[in-house]
């Protein structure tokens, strides 16, 4: 017996959403960094980076993009200050 599993338009785009994967270049026009900061930060300070992937049998430095916006909303300090 096997079950079949049916996914709306709408749950297949928000699954393809949560596994699109950005490159170094992408990330950086999203923090407004330039891509070598963002290597040396991957060194000297992980913490101020959103958590990467590694790839299997790759060098390659990619995010997931659902990683990178929980990141923002955890991390980016709010404009206004308190006095």
């Amino acid at each position: 017996m096997s079950v079949a599993v049916v996914l709306s338009l709408s749950d297949a785009k928000a699954t393809m959403q949560n596994l699109q994967l950005l490159t170094l270049d992408e990330l950086a026009a999203i923090l407004e960094r330039s891509p070598e900061t963002i290597r040396k930060d991957i060194r000297r300070n992980p913490d101020a980076v959103p958590p990467r992937l590694q790839l299997p049998g790759t060098r390659l430095l990619r995010w997931r993009a659902s990683d990178v916006d929980a990141w923002l909303v955890v991390n980016v300090q709010k404009g206004a200050r308190n006095v």
